[in-house]
């Protein structure tokens, strides 16, 4: 172990790791420093979290060696690195749901004894979110807190565990701008402290906001590492991707067809059994992208489950091609052709336990193609799905895999493309691109406007602002369960758009901005 830096925390060293045979990690090396943020940048598949899981003792190397604050680690029991001051915010939090975030925090503390003393306990948290600029409800339930704030509890719960080291893994794919702004200060006041945090992303403007040095992996490789002020976006997107990624987007003009999709005075309840739509009226046309903008918990997830049959209609009618699908099944609707990528892809998109040939072929097996007699052919399932698996770009060990043990990017394109490559006439998409990297997000766009190209009815449901103008033809803002204003693409400027994400019509917000 070197010991030419005294700040020096962490130092991996010629780490391996393979999967049922394919290399994950190859030699790659790591250093980490007190009270940086050292930014972990690649493209999904490229061994980030795979490496951070060893740092954690969640997997073993198979290869090399881990020394934090120059001792050499061995994990001999679970929860060992978090014992020497490692912890790790992953993806998929890991929180009592039923419980409060108060006693999420002291559940499962090691200093807790036989008698919990409450209010010390809640005291001393309360420290702790002082010193760290955390504004939380100890008392409230997880379950009925919104994702950024549950992503704060997720990090507090790691902080009164007084780690030194402070791993966190694409935290701010579930979360608004706003939110995500402010996870940002949050990170840099930890480090300020004196902490260091490993920050894995495939995001760069996240990079160039936070990080102190960056380490860039491709397809298990350590490509360099690197201060953020003897670099560039273009410099890191080649070393991500191995060339320079030009992005374009074209969205020629098509002969639409009109009335595939038409929704009239539609009323949805949301879980509470509040109305989260509200008489909402609109069209899609085939050949048509509408955009639906708007921050996230306006409603925009309770209308996509009741276009998909995954949530009752309280009023109003859907009418698909001319037939009232209002009340029918999400089964009856995959069978007359509406394709959904949900938002949720953990819960809602995946049979987490079933392996990923299962889950590519779940809306496809019962197409008379795939049966041979009474019985389903699966080889040509399993073709099928490798032909999907290659198109796509899906980076995993073998087609057996059980879903859930992909990364989130390799989850949402076997989504994508489980989605993409049924031949449908409306495709509802929410947050398509969430957790993808540039790559990725290039490829799913493009396929979106070859859907549209083909007469295709898109409905188009993104927290990205950039992504709603690049691909919509028309756009919809959501607000408090309905349309603020729809409009064609170009009519209104972004600081209209924004004023009516806040509540504004139309004309107020045209008003406002001084163009009426």
């Amino acid at each position: 172990m070197p010991d030419n830096k005294k700040n020096l925390l962490v130092h991996m060293v010629g780490i391996n790791k393979s999967f049922y045979g394919n290399k994950v990690n190859t030699d790659v090396e790591f250093t980490l420093q007190e009270g940086e943020i050292h930014a972990l940048l690649g493209e999904n598949g490229a061994g980030k979290t795979t490496l951070m899981n060893m740092l954690t003792g969640v997997y073993f190397p198979d290869k090399g060696d881990i020394f934090f604050k120059g001792n050499k680690i061995i994990f001999d029991f679970p929860g060992k690195a978090l014992r020497l001051g490692i912890g790790m915010v992953h993806q998929r939090f890991s929180l009592v749901g039923n419980l409060t975030v108060l006693e999420n925090l002291i559940l499962g503390h090691p200093d807790n004894k036989f008698v919990i003393k409450i209010p010390d306990k809640k005291k001393l948290i309360q420290s702790y979110m002082d010193q760290y600029s955390f504004q939380i409800d100890l008392d409230a339930i997880v379950d009925e807190l919104p994702i950024g704030v549950r992503q704060k509890v997720e990090i507090l719960k790691m902080l009164v565990r007084e780690v030194d080291v402070l791993i966190v893994d694409e935290p701010t794919t579930v979360l608004t701008k706003q939110e995500a702004d402010n996870l940002m200060k949050i990170l840099k006041n930890i480090a300020n402290s004196g902490k260091a945090i490993i920050f894995i992303t495939h995001k760069m403007s996240e990079v160039f906001q936070v990080a102190d040095r960056i380490t860039v992996l491709r397809k298990g490789l350590k490509i360099s590492t690197v201060d953020k002020t003897d670099t560039n976006p273009r410099e890191l997107a080649k070393m991500m991707v191995g060339k320079e990624n030009e992005i374009t987007f074209e969205r020629p003009q098509i002969e639409i067809e009109p009335g595939i999709v038409e929704v009239k005075d539609l009323f949805v309840n949301s879980d509470k059994g509040v109305f989260a739509v509200k008489d909402l009226s609109f069209s899609v046309a085939g050949g048509e992208i509408l955009g639906i903008a708007g921050v996230s918990g306006n409603g925009q997830i309770e209308l996509a489950d009741a276009l998909t049959g995954n949530r009752d209609v309280i009023k109003g009618k859907f009418l698909f091609k001319g037939l009232n699908v209002t009340h029918s099944s999400p089964e009856k609707r995959i069978d007359i052709g509406i394709s959904y990528v949900p938002g949720d892809r953990i819960n809602v998109g995946v049979a987490g336990n079933r392996s990923v040939w299962e889950n590519i072929i779940m809306k496809v097996y019962r197409l008379p193609k795939f049966k041979k007699g009474l019985l389903l052919n699966n080889k040509k399932l399993k073709n099928y799905s490798e032909e999907i698996i290659k198109k796509y770009n899906i980076f995993l060990p073998g087609i057996n895999l059980p879903a859930l043990l992909l990364s989130g990017g390799n989850l949402q394109k076997l989504i994508i493309g489980r989605e993409m490559e049924r031949d449908c006439d409306l495709y509802i998409c929410v947050y398509p691109t969430r957790g993808l990297d540039v790559g990725a997000a290039e490829f799913v766009r493009k396929a979106i406007l070859q859907l549209r190209k083909k007469g295709k009815a898109i409905i188009l449901i993104s927290g990205d602002f950039e992504e709603i103008l690049e691909l919509s033809d028309r756009i919809a803002v959501m607000y408090e369960g309905k349309f603020t204003g729809i409009f064609n693409n170009g009519e209104h400027s972004l600081e209209e758009i924004g004023l009516m994400m806040s509540g504004c019509s139309r004309e107020e917000a045209a008003k406002e901005m001084g163009n009426v």
